[in-house]
């Protein structure tokens, strides 16, 4: 990893460290959405299924309105104290407190075009998806598996996976790894190519702001592959140290499931990740952008 790669790094670290409150948004938010997801599980009615379904997508697209446009802000605010504009810790903690309140007008400047984003993003991804069974289907080798079997007790218990797994042949085994391998490489493939999307949401042009928000998904997209492929080897380097952080951190998981305590304290170093991540993807892309 170059030591450019490794600078980024660090000042998201001191970014995400010296600002706490922007990881607050997403912890109300997993909350609240814990509460909606529910609500929406228990819907019989058909109607009120995909009318809770769109309130939970209008939620979503909201809030990281909301939450990229707090972090984008956060990274200006880090800007302005490397350059030594606050004199004194007061004026320093006083202004990073006040970054919580930028989400609400983050929320009314760009949720229309983060909803636009969104819709388009999970179209394309449910295209990959599904282009990417019919050529599993031709090309990888069958496990003859029941998928609804494997996936209640994969959402039962680590236990109940186990005991399935080990009714499994050799052969099925083999077949279903090859089948995760590559529905792995296909969604990390997926990842890396969109994963300066929305920092691009974010990155407004003068001149598109006479624009349609309509046309905000494409041009986003288009800006997003235009600056993969201009810093390629930097783009690879950050995924791939999100993916080790991530690996070491499901590791530990094992370990903060231990007891109450432990998967509390799990639970925020978690939502600390998360943060953290979002906020090295903005801060690579505001950086290198131009």
């Amino acid at each position: 990893m170059s030591l450019n790669n490794i600078n980024f790094i660090k000042k998201s670290f001191d970014i995400t460290k010296e600002n706490i409150v922007l990881a607050q948004p997403l912890i109300i938010f997993m909350i609240v959405l814990s509460f909606t997801l529910a609500g929406l599980g228990m819907q019989t009615n058909r109607i009120l299924f995909y009318v809770f379904l769109v309130a939970n997508i209008l939620l979503c697209t909201a809030f990281f309105a909301g939450w990229f446009y707090m972090i984008k802000q956060g990274i200006y605010f880090h800007k302005r104290v490397e350059n030594g504009e606050y004199k004194k810790q007061e004026e320093k903690a006083e202004a990073s407190f006040a970054l919580g309140k930028e989400f609400f007008p983050g929320v009314g400047e760009y949720f229309l075009q983060m909803t636009g984003t969104f819709i388009l993003y999970s179209l394309i991804f449910a295209g990959v998806v599904y282009l990417s069974y019919r050529i599993g289907v031709n090309i990888l080798p069958n496990p003859h598996i029941d998928f609804d079997k494997l996936y209640k007790a994969s959402a039962s218990s680590p236990v109940e996976m186990q005991k399935y797994l080990y009714g499994l042949s050799f052969a099925q085994l083999k077949a279903l790894n090859i089948w995760m391998l590559f529905v792995t490489g296909v969604l990390s493939l997926f990842s890396f190519i969109t994963m300066f999307l929305f920092p691009a949401v974010f990155d407004n042009q003068k001149q598109e702001k006479q624009e349609l928000f309509v046309l905000t998904p494409f041009l986003a997209f288009k800006r997003n592959i235009v600056f993969l492929f201009k810093n390629f080897w930097g783009a690879v380097g950050v995924i791939i140290f999100l993916f080790v952080l991530n690996t070491v951190l499901s590791i530990l998981s094992v370990f903060f499931n231990l007891n109450i305590i432990l998967a509390i304290i799990g639970l925020l170093i978690s939502f600390y990740f998360m943060t953290y991540a979002v906020i090295l993807v903005f801060l690579y892309y505001e950086e290198r952008k131009s």
